[in-house]
């Protein structure tokens, strides 16, 4: 099983910021640590996780492993604030691809921009690139890199995953975004890498 998946789904559930779980050498979950802002109380986290766990993945996790630490959102935490997607435009030029994606939040609006060579691969990380200047111009920090952009098939849906680094005081922390391909990869893409980095942005955005 595929735990990163397990644990961007988790990350997913209301109220989680992030999520990590410990296997043992069988890859049974022994852990599950959760990082939670404080607007829910740790006990329906927990039940919510092991009801996402069993009705999701077929996994029936003893409540006792689950750990929940909560963070005061009134102090580090805006847990409204979601960067929205308002779209995207392209432009082709030659052997070239420029991508200006649009984003939205509290009536302001964040433009990315970004280019480079106009390969199928190569215009992906284009579009992710223009998703992390947009959240640069949000958050007004420099903090994340796009690692790598694959496709995949997820219960029979195709599916683009977006790898992105996130530097935090000199650790280099790994974020995993998914977004189902129903308009074209580019679309997916700009939702994947948002995806992978909203709940940690809100870490950002004081209240």
């Amino acid at each position: 099983m595929n735990f990163e998946e397990v644990e961007f789904f988790l990350a997913n559930i209301k109220s989680v910021l992030s999520c990590k779980i410990i296997t043992d050498s069988n890859n049974n979950i022994t852990e599950i640590h959760v990082l939670s802002d404080s607007s829910r109380h740790s006990k329906q986290i927990v039940r919510d996780i092991r009801t996402a766990l069993l009705s999701h993945f077929n996994l029936d996790i003893d409540y006792k492993i689950i750990s929940v630490a909560q963070v005061n959102k009134n102090i580090s935490i805006n847990s409204d604030f979601r960067l929205l997607y308002d779209g995207y435009t392209n432009e082709n030029y030659g052997e070239k691809i420029k991508i200006i994606a649009k984003f939205t939040w509290d009536e302001k609006e964040f433009l990315g921009e970004a280019e480079g060579l106009r390969s199928e691969k190569n215009t992906l990380m284009v579009a992710a690139l223009a998703t992390l200047n947009a959240i640069k111009k949000a958050i007004e920090l420099d903090c994340f890199i796009v690692d790598d952009i694959q496709t995949a098939k997820v219960s029979g849906k195709d599916v683009v995953l977006s790898s992105i680094t996130y530097f935090d005081k000199g650790r280099e922390i790994l974020l995993i975004g998914s977004s189902i391909i129903n308009n074209n990869k580019i679309d997916s893409t700009i939702k994947a890498t948002l995806n992978a980095i909203n709940r940690k942005i809100c870490l950002f955005i004081k209240e």
